[in-house]
């Protein structure tokens, strides 16, 4: 049965300017990959060119009995850009903000242990919170709609330290040992509750006690200067137990992927690694996904139901960005041997295609 050893965590991803590369089971203290000596040549760059590569993403997903939800953070660490979309489960209509912000040294902490990401722009405000040494983790989102959207709010709160939460961290080469990513995930149950109109429902203003399954995710890394990704996070139950997990590929993979990947599956809190994945769409992007492994591990089939674009071209600059809301199908079995049996579980798959 495929595996990875999950061991006690560092202080920090880099020490000494090289990579701490492995499965951690906390937060590290200090979350900073710029301290890497000469990750990109064997002569010296200036840091603040090397520096320029990396990018930090934040993710929080999660899903209710009747919504489910992301909000997708980028920081580049002179500016940001925020993306909230809510979809109604049993419909698939959706409701989607954008937000770029400016002028900001640093949107998401390099230190996770404890930390917030917020902004506080008149329309889009939003704040997370997180805290291990407590334990506590809060989202609050206030958005101002328009004639086509209306006005949302929704706020969630769980425990990091209670024993359903899953936890873990991985550092692994991006693609070269000489780079990293370093990603940290948290999987927290959630109370919370939502208010607004939503999707034009007037009898249904207030949604209040909503329990949810929540996904937390902060990635950093170096980046090429052409980025294709996808990755698919899904959050639900089979046979009682709670079951999320994520799983992510891109053409900045570890060359040794079996060693060294992020994918991670969480039943009812306990962390299995999961081995290195191939998604594919050969029936199209609003076609059946196909979602498989070589180690007989995950098999899993996603039906798309509502896809929210961005595209941007400015002179060689251009992104794609698809996030898409749809169903899970099919069995992932955890590094103890306990298959589960995934029916119509709620799941949201990123596809994301950057050109610098």
């Amino acid at each position: 049965m495929y595996t990875r050893e999950i061991r006690t965590t560092p202080d920090a991803v880099v020490r000494a300017g090289k990579p701490v590369f492995g499965d951690f089971n906390t937060p590290p203290a200090d979350f900073d990959i710029r301290k890497l000596k000469q990750p990109f040549s064997i002569m010296p760059l200036p840091r603040f060119i090397t520096d320029a590569r990396i990018r930090t993403n934040l993710y929080f997903s999660f899903v209710s009995e009747e919504y489910a939800g992301i909000i997708g953070i980028t920081d580049t660490h002179l500016f940001g850009f925020a993306e909230v979309t809510v979809w109604e489960k049993a419909s698939g209509r959706k409701i989607s903000f954008r937000s770029f912000i400016v002028f900001r040294k640093r949107l998401i902490p390099f230190k996770i242990t404890s930390g917030v990401c917020k902004s506080f722009r008149k329309k889009r405000i939003f704040s997370i919170r997180w805290n291990y040494d407590t334990g506590k983790f809060s989202v609050v989102c206030r958005l101002k709609g328009n004639k086509d959207r209306p006005d949302t709010f929704f706020e969630f709160s769980g425990n990091l330290q209670d024993e359903s939460c899953g936890i873990h961290t991985s550092v692994v080469p991006a693609p070269l040992m000489r780079r990293c990513s370093a990603v940290h995930h948290a999987a927290p149950v959630l109370r919370g509750s939502f208010l607004g109109r939503f999707f034009g429902k007037e009898e249904k203003s207030a949604v209040e006690h909503v329990k949810a399954l929540g996904f937390f995710s902060i990635r950093r890394s170096y980046y090429k200067l052409r980025i294709f990704s996808y990755s698919l996070t899904v959050l639900g139950e089979s046979e009682g137990k709670s079951i999320r997990f994520n799983l992510y590929t891109s053409n900045h993979d570890a060359v040794d992927s079996d060693l060294y990947n992020e994918n991670v599956l969480f039943v009812d809190g306990k962390a299995s690694p999961l081995p290195p994945v191939t998604i594919t769409h050969p029936y199209g992007l609003n076609g059946i996904w196909v979602i498989q492994d070589t180690e007989n591990m995950i098999d899993l089939s996603f039906s798309p139901m509502s896809d929210t674009v961005r595209k941007e071209s400015v002179l060689i600059l251009r992104t794609e960005y698809h996030t898409i809301y749809g169903t899970c199908e099919g069995s992932v079995r955890d590094m103890d041997g306990g298959t589960f049996l995934l029916k119509n579980v709620s799941a949201i798959v990123k596809k994301q295609y950057l050109r610098l």
